[in-house]
């Protein structure tokens, strides 16, 4: 009975200032000193189709010519349109800080380069030299995916992740022809509207979450690696805002590749340093 007795005393020592705290909880209205209140940073993503072609992707879109005359009209339309945000820093998807990218962009300026076919140039470029901006800020980091880990998992249990991973090779180029369908009937502003959908950049997510969070056999956790080193990556980029010296006074446009917008824009919404402002109104109308 002692050792009972005993046993219950420590208990509620040990529970005693967990009660105590909650009794003396702060309201809600009382923790306002230790809430987040500092103004945020406007950021605009605008997800790009890779207009140089560089097959890059495990999918990739086999797009015409960007510098054809009927699509340098239409990337001018669509430069015109993003100039009515009022961008003071524009972010690109070349490794961070590249001297490469800069140096181009400044002989740019200097009227001794002629744009590439990149989505970088042909969009960045053209509307940072629009709005008289001195930099042009690359963001970029690299990522490293196990595909082999990945592989095995596959081959441990055909049965299982056989058939998910046979949807994913089915609906891959599904999407891209869809695409391509978009961008022949349409301008580049029309098929960049049909890509910054809230639906299709929802769709590009799910797709990790549905094909490789559940490739997994014991102890290879493969798929949920590979979806983790695709938050990694693209975290880092984010975080690479803060050290270019974005402030609240900047209004922040990214551009980047699409597949990177959905965790662009969650990990924005979710950090107290961010609004996120929606692109479509600037890529809608005639």
């Amino acid at each position: 009975m002692k050792k009972i007795l005993s046993q219950c005393l420590v208990a509620f020592a040990l529970l005693a200032p967990q009660m105590a705290w909650a009794q003396s909880a702060p309201a809600a209205s009382d923790m306002d000193p230790f809430l987040w209140k500092e103004p945020t940073i406007p950021l605009m993503f605008l997800g790009t189709y890779h207009m140089a072609n560089p097959g890059l992707d495990h999918f990739n879109l086999q797009s015409d010519d960007v510098l054809a005359p009927k699509r340098q009209a239409e990337i001018q339309n669509l430069v015109n349109r993003l100039a009515a945000f009022k961008p003071t820093k524009i972010a690109v998807e070349a490794p961070f800080g590249d001297s490469l990218t800069r140096a181009r962009y400044q002989n740019y300026l200097a009227g001794k380069h002629e744009l590439s076919k990149n989505e970088t140039e042909q969009i960045g470029f053209r509307l940072a030299k629009m709005l008289g901006h001195a930099e042009i800020y690359p963001i970029d980091v690299k990522g490293n995916f196990n595909m082999a880990a990945l592989q095995k998992v596959v081959e441990a249990d055909p049965a299982k992740h056989g058939p998910r991973m046979g949807q994913m090779q089915q609906m891959g180029p599904e999407i891209m022809a869809l695409m391509g369908k978009w961008l022949s009937e349409g301008t580049v502003t029309d098929m960049l509207y049909q890509m910054n959908r809230q639906e299709f950049i929802d769709l590009n997510y799910q797709l990790y979450l549905r094909v490789f969070l559940p490739t997994v056999h014991g102890e290879n956790y493969a798929g949920a690696d590979l979806v983790a080193d695709w938050y990694h990556r693209n975290l880092r980029i984010m975080s690479n805002l803060h050290q270019i010296g974005c402030t609240p006074e900047d209004r922040v446009l990214i551009i980047y590749g699409q597949g990177h917008v959905p965790l662009f824009q969650r990990i924005a919404q979710d950090s107290p340093y961010f609004e996120v402002i929606d692109v479509l109104p600037y890529l809608k109308g005639d």
